[in-house]
């Protein structure tokens, strides 16, 4: 039985597929790759405790949800991406999720991608005022 999490966060990791300079004649080369080595970092990371399965990123705009992240400066609109996927243990991060937030906290990101939050500092932050990450 798959069980499914969701990680909303408001650093860009969008999947590209632009893995090596093989790629450097695409439009947009040094932001799209970025991207995906945001999004290599969080599989990575996740990697370390379960296989992960079926990754899908969505990224969406939202409203007046600053509950939703500690972080107090946040403005009335910006963008949030939602990585879905799903692994084949229950609670493989522990109760809560606790293990996870621990693991992501503190990892570094490339920011000043596409984001309408600033990442600073340029990390993960799954803890305290600039919390950038919610695991669902």
């Amino acid at each position: 039985m798959n069980h499914t999490y969701e990680i909303i966060t408001t650093v860009d990791i969008t999947p590209t597929g632009i893995i090596s300079a093989k790629y450097k004649n695409v439009q947009d080369y040094e932001l799209k790759r970025n991207q995906q080595r945001n999004f290599d970092t969080i599989i990575q990371v996740l990697s370390l405790r379960t296989n992960v399965e079926e990754p899908r990123v969505d990224e969406s705009i939202i409203y007046n949800q600053s509950w939703l992240f500690a972080n107090g400066n946040l403005p009335d609109v910006f963008k949030i991406w939602t990585l879905t996927f799903s692994c084949d243990r229950d609670q493989v991060f522990g109760e809560d999720n606790e293990t996870l937030y621990d693991d992501l906290h503190m990892i570094p990101i490339i920011p000043a991608l596409t984001e309408t939050v600033p990442a600073f500092p340029p990390y993960f932050l799954t803890h305290g005022n600039l919390k950038n990450v919610y695991i669902m």
